[in-house]
């Protein structure tokens, strides 16, 4: 049976998505959701029909004719052959290919940072320089500290489930958290859960501990 998610991309991530102009980080995001979510893998692809279709019946735009000679060119010139990237033999079970590749690419396993006694983060190079990629893992039970968000944060869930004030969260949903969203993310009693996270800007803790940490909170877009 195939499992039904009850959080999303909005419809205007996956129009963007579809045309390829949605930026690298957020693009990792809907793809990881997509390699859950079957309602809107086939929203996608109807999309791309749809672009197809529009792309079919458009009208042609006139190219100078010195700007085409120079692409044709460079068409005509050979091109070296890549050899093909041996796939990850490294990564975590049941992950989208993508995001094993990311783990590949960076040290063949995640390299897990402790933040508090509940959570862990494997942060990823993505090669852009607007939002921090990184894995976040909670502990069986583990709660997280209260906080606060600066900036936009998107969060797909890869393994296991959580839930916080406003809902729970199992694998596959797709979390849009806007500036003064505050919650408290609280890991299932049941296992670990391994979430792709992608910061804005850092969190606000809300605690009084927070006074003095939230100066030293840091993202590193990469």
């Amino acid at each position: 049976m195939t499992k039904v998610l009850n959080h999303h991309p909005t419809p205007e991530m996956l129009v963007e998505f579809s045309a390829g102009t949605l930026d690298t980080a957020t693009s990792i995001c809907v793809a990881s959701h997509l390699h859950f979510c079957k309602c809107c893998r086939d929203e996608v692809a109807r999309l791309d029909e749809v672009g197809s279709q529009l792309m079919a019946i458009s009208s042609p735009e006139t190219i100078d004719d010195a700007l085409f000679d120079k692409v044709m060119v460079k068409i005509d010139q050979p091109q070296p052959v890549a050899e093909a990237a041996p796939a990850p033999k490294t990564g975590i079970s049941g992950f989208p290919v993508h995001v094993n590749k990311l783990i590949h690419n960076a040290s063949k396993t995640p390299v897990w940072k402790r933040l508090s006694s509940s959570m862990e983060e494997a942060k990823l190079f993505t090669g852009q320089n607007k939002f921090e990629v990184a894995l976040h893992k909670i502990c069986a039970g583990g709660v997280t500290p209260k906080h606060d968000h600066r900036g936009l944060e998107y969060t797909v869930v890869l393994k296991g489930s959580f839930s916080d004030e406003s809902s729970v969260y199992t694998e596959g949903d797709f979390i849009i958290r806007q500036p003064g969203d505050v919650h408290q993310p609280m890991g299932a009693k049941n296992g670990e859960c391994i979430c792709l996270s992608v910061q804005e800007s850092p969190i606000k803790l809300t605690s009084f501990l927070g006074f003095f940490l939230n100066p030293w909170l840091k993202v590193k877009p990469a």
